[in-house]
């Protein structure tokens, strides 16, 4: 694509930095108000239910050494009920390991002493009212029986199964174990406004020791207990399953690591039952995407196709292989640097049949619209192709996923200077992700993401054929099937820091005997739909992926897909045409944004690929018939086709009527810190007899440090960031002071009326949050009059689970006059090049003038 460099994206330059003024601790709820007042009552309970799990705890080891099962090198573990307003880690001082969180206040801990000494210690003192720090005990309201520990950390699938397990039946499983210990990493510490240098370089340098202590302490502890889960295993006759390079399938997140087993079902009950520090197991997952069809059509081709320029961007294609000597394609592969991934094969060629898979998915990357048969051709991307779906679009239960990305990074982007940055991923589960924790392959994305600045562009998922059938049989036509449990996105989809792509119709189609399931523009009738985990706005966008034709009587449904319905994909030949459209799929609507993320690389080769993501929702818009439906109906679109149809001239270029601002380099920021930006707005924009709609659209693009064990985008990430921005009329030095001094609301003429808005009780989307995802794109449309001299943008860091780890961000911004009536390009650049040239001093507000 021809960009033009007339109306590139401008700077967004940070004007101001320091403390923001965040509102509203969470305080104790009544039923902890209520165990304070009733500490006899409430100890006794504690005490009770102490020393009834201790005793179990004692009587179930006493049976495993009679009956001669392998030692376990763990402590107790134990399901509690927690106040959900409280830091969990008060449960530390009370003698315990954190485990996981679960939902709704629900906490899985270990203890080492089986006797929980400490607890009972801490109990009476609470009943004996010891002094203002003995109210802990008050903040758990039950200690729970295992067997609700049971149900929480198995898959949904394998507790349903659990009483039918045998002793010798084999089953290949993915754990997850725990290993923060009882190691806290001390917070780094904040320079006092009178401090000298020199004495806070000596706290400094102290705090630096005590965290390498402590993180040299977690990192022993994780090699020790994946030790002990290898001994343990080996112990059954199971094994770990090994890659490639004869390593075992280990992945490492900050607080816990997981991995492949196979055993049988006897070690499989020991693990769940006594292993203390498990806090997941799950069958392992079919991955798969749907077969190809037949396709015999014949093409004429007289095209000329010329190869990518050498420093354009090397997109990895994660999928079945390719073939590599297409026409359409050869030309753009990185042949010598191809790679199969499955055990004892070595073909880096697309043998899936009828036309191949990850053939129709480079093809889609390289042509993302119509495929040429004459003329001249430009590629505008490199292609390095990964093989790891077998010749049934499977991909072997003997190959763990999360292992596989970590290596693939690690050949592809670590530490190369002709690195990817961008990886389509047209691959997932067959079934739903499981809604309590991150899976270990969507965090280990979001954690590769954040670590080695690097974009997954993710398929959505495709709910197969029969489900559709047996849901509308059941009485859930389309698209009202798309909201029940089977139709939820599928794993890793559900990735914080990938773009996750749905597929919407290409055409509307309609016979005498049957019509398509979606006209055009609407969500496909086999997307997957969102929301995504903890109520996370998912899909992210979706393009063109083709539909369902339905047929046949409500005894005898069919499901077809003739070609006036399919997008135009390459494929591979000569068993076909070299092109056709023959084929469906979120798997085909994804590469057409990994087109559009390649494109943003072109022309901003040097930026962080959090920025490349902010510019595909920042390009996005719903279709045109959302126009016409109510505010009620906002949330069905949020969970069909998330921000919707990304753009890549929007991506990558303005007019005269448009501008977007960008962040020219990662920004980092940490909990109790806050960047504010401010556009310039022309006196010809916001003077007060001019009425013209304007267009904002804002995008935080921002990614934080991974931890498995925790619930919720809050606990979950390091750091968790959100952004806000100017009222109706407030300036500059208002907002500034509201973001640094007051953190509140100011009286004004009322607030802009965004779409999804910062809570579930803001916006016209009464259901989801902006804040929840790490991608915060919304959009509203305003009077040029209501409009000051400046519009700002703040961006604030909140505290996660571990300030050390600082967000890393990118921030996009655009303003538009949507009827075309007023120029404002060249008049917004002209103010911005001022503000270069003359910026203003950045400063640490605390209670100063501005």
């Amino acid at each position: 694509m021809a960009i033009n460099n007339k109306f590139g994206h401008l700077p967004l330059p940070m004007m101001l930095q320091g403390r923001p003024k965040i509102n509203g601790n969470s305080p104790n709820s009544q039923k902890t108000l209520d165990n304070r007042k009733n500490r006899n009552i409430h100890g006794q309970y504690m005490t009770k239910r102490s020393v009834e799990l201790s005793r179990f705890w004692i009587d179930r080891r006493s049976k495993r050494k009679t009956k001669n099962l392998p030692k376990i090198k763990s402590g107790i573990p134990i399901l509690l009920e927690i106040d959900t307003n409280s830091d969990i880690d008060f449960l530390r001082g009370l003698g315990f390991e954190i485990i996981t969180e679960l939902k709704d206040g629900f906490i899985i801990v270990c203890s080492e002493d089986i006797e929980l000494k400490t607890l009972n210690e801490k109990i009476d003192n609470f009943i004996k009212n010891i002094n203002s720090r003995c109210n802990s005990p008050a903040k758990i309201y039950a200690l729970c029986e295992d067997n609700d520990r049971l149900k929480n950390i198995l898959s949904k699938e394998l507790y349903e199964k659990w009483d039918e397990i045998g002793d010798n039946d084999k089953y290949s499983v993915d754990i997850s174990v725990s290993c923060t210990g009882g190691i806290k990493l001390p917070n780094k510490p904040f320079k006092g406004p009178e401090e000298t240098g020199d004495h806070y370089k000596n706290r400094l340098n102290n705090w630096e020791k005590k965290f390498n202590d402590a993180y040299m302490k977690w990192d022993d502890l994780k090699s020790e207990r994946e030790d002990i889960i290898t001994e343990f295993v080996s112990s059954y006759d199971g094994e770990i399953l090994n890659f490639i390079d004869g390593t075992s399938d280990i992945t490492k997140l900050p607080d816990s690591f997981s991995t492949r087993l196979n055993i049988n079902g006897k070690c499989l009950k020991d693990l769940a039952l006594n292993f203390a520090y498990v806090f997941e197991i799950t069958i392992s997952k079919m991955i798969s995407v749907d077969s190809s069809s037949k396709n015999s059509q014949s093409i004429g081709i007289n095209v000329e196709i010329i190869p990518p320029q050498k420093d354009w961007p090397k997109v990895c294609v994660i999928d079945s292989g390719i073939q590599e000597k297409h026409k359409y394609i050869s030309q753009a592969i990185i042949s010598n640097e191809s790679m199969c991934l499955i055990p004892e094969e070595n073909s880096v060629g697309d043998e899936v049949n009828y036309g191949g898979h990850g053939t129709r998915v480079a093809g889609a990357i390289l042509y993302p619209n119509k495929i040429p048969i004459s003329g001249t051709y430009y590629l505008p991307c490199w292609i390095r192709n990964i093989r790891v779906l077998d010749k049934d679009n499977i991909m072997r239960t003997d190959m763990y996923p999360p292992k596989i990305i970590e290596y693939i990074i690690d050949k592809y982007s670590n530490n190369r200077a002709d690195k990817s940055k961008i990886f389509n991923h047209s691959i997932g589960t067959y079934d739903p992700f499981e809604l309590i924790h991150m899976s270990s392959w969507a965090a280990t994305i979001d954690l590769q993401s954040y670590e080695n600045d690097i974009l997954f562009i993710q398929a959505a998922g495709n709910i197969k054929q029969e489900v559709i059938k047996s849901y509308i049989k059941a009485g859930y036509n389309y698209p009202d099937y798309l909201y029940r449990e089977l139709s939820r996105i599928s794993d890793p989809g559900q990735s914080l820091q990938a773009i996750t792509v749905g597929s919407i119709s290409i055409n509307d189609y309609k016979t005498p005997d049957a019509s398509s399931l979606g006209n055009k523009d609407e969500i496909s009738a086999f997307s997957r739909s969102g929301p995504g985990i903890w109520d996370v706005i998912k899909p992210d966008v979706v393009e063109y992926g083709g539909t369902y034709v339905k047929g046949g009587s409500m005894g005898n449904i069919s499901l077809t897909t003739p070609k006036e319905v399919c997008p135009e994909l390459i494929r591979k030949s000569p068993e076909g045409p070299p092109f056709a459209q023959d084929e469906i799929g979120t798997s085909f609507s994804t590469p057409k944004v990994t087109n559009i993320a390649a494109e943003i690389q072109k022309i901003l080769p040097d930026s962080s690929t959090l920025l490349y993501r902010a510019l595909i929702a920042q390009s996005a818009r719903w279709p045109e018939w959302t126009q016409y439906v109510k505010d009620t109906d906002y949330n069905k679109i949020l969970r069909n086709i998330g921000y919707g149809i990304p753009n890549v001239v929007r991506a990558t270029q303005n007019n005269e009527y448009r501008v977007t601002l960008i962040t020219d380099k990662i920004f980092e920021i940490g909990e109790k810190e806050a960047h504010i930006f401010r556009i310039p707005i022309p006196e010809e924009l916001s003077s007060i007899g001019e009425d013209y709609n304007i267009l904002i659209e804002i995008t935080l693009s921002y990614a934080a440090k991974p931890k498995r064990t925790r619930r919720t985008v809050k606990r979950y990430l390091s750091t968790w960031l959100d952004w806000c921005c100017s009222r109706i009329g407030e300036d500059y030095s208002t907002f500034a002071r509201r973001v640094f001094e007051t953190g509140s609301s100011i009286e004004d003429d009322g607030d802009f009326k965004w779409t999804i808005g910062d809570a579930t009780n803001h916006g016209k989307s009464k259901k989801f949050s902006r804040k929840n995802g790490t991608l915060q794109k919304d959009w509203t449309i305003v009077k040029s009059n209501q409009l000051t001299d400046a519009f700002c943008i703040a961006v604030r860091g909140h505290k996660g689970w571990g300030s050390l780890f600082k967000a890393k961000y990118a921030l996009a911004v655009s303003i538009e006059a949507i009827d075309q009536n007023i120029e404002i390009y060249e008049s917004i650049k002209s103010m911005i090049d001022v503000n270069i040239e003359t910026p203003e001093i950045e400063v640490e507000l605390g209670n100063k003038d501005i």
